[in-house]
């Protein structure tokens, strides 16, 4: 398919991470990082929407699917909290697990990044390019949101629809009384912003790269 042509170094990247984490698991007799490659498999859900997100041609199809891209986005940020599961008592050397957590934050991140400039690219075609930067920010921000409620709720993007009044009633008690919960938007703000900042600097990078590339 085009679609892991395209991507083909970034596949490559986390079946590296998968394949670490499969001689971890035989090594160790133990399922204990299996959670790792689901999150790497939910990562890659907004970046395969994201691609057919960019090319849709009608409001109707490009809603629907933006609308699924946001519900995944959060996920692919998410594995960079996966770096709490370092542990100096694992059976296995501790620089070993350092490798898979890093090389799987990363990956996720990447794909969510890719993803967000695929879905920009959508944006750029429905509303006042001025309007994109803030809307880009403010989909960070949930990101963050996003990622505490994965994090320390153990939320996670289906409970929408297996868990609504649950996800409904932390986010309503979290907004009548933010006070009671500065974690929640200290979280929210520091991942989203700095996530931002990474994104913009991701996206320099690609353009001054494709300004420097003589093809």
């Amino acid at each position: 398919m085009r679609i892991i042509k395209k991507y083909q170094w970034l596949l490559l990247s986390i079946l590296f991470t998968a394949a670490l984490i499969s001689i971890r698991m035989v090594r160790t007799d133990s399922l204990h990082f299996l959670s790792i490659e689901w999150n790497l498999f939910l990562a890659a859900i907004p970046l395969f929407v994201s691609h057919f997100l960019a090319k849709s041609k009608t409001r109707i199809s490009g809603g629907l699917l933006f609308g699924l891209w946001l519900l995944f986005f959060p996920n692919a940020m998410y594995i960079i909290t996966d770096l709490f599961h370092l542990s100096e008592g694992a059976p296995i050397p501790q620089w070993y697990d350092l490798l898979i957590l890093f090389t799987a934050a990363v990956n996720g991140a990447v794909m969510g990044l890719i993803s967000l400039q695929n879905a920009e690219r959508y944006l750029d075609k429905i509303m006042p390019l001025k309007y994109v930067p803030f809307v880009v920010f403010g989909l960070f921000l949930l990101c963050g949101y996003g990622i505490y409620l994965g994090r320390y709720r153990y939320l996670n993007s289906w409970d929408i629809i297996t868990r609504p009044r649950a996800l409904a009633w932390g986010v309503i008690m979290n907004l009548r009384h933010p006070l009671r919960y500065e974690q929640v938007w200290m979280i929210t703000g520091l991942f989203g912003t700095w996530l931002y900042i990474v994104y913009a600097w991701f996206k320099k990078l690609k353009t001054t790269s494709g300004n420097n590339n003589p093809n």
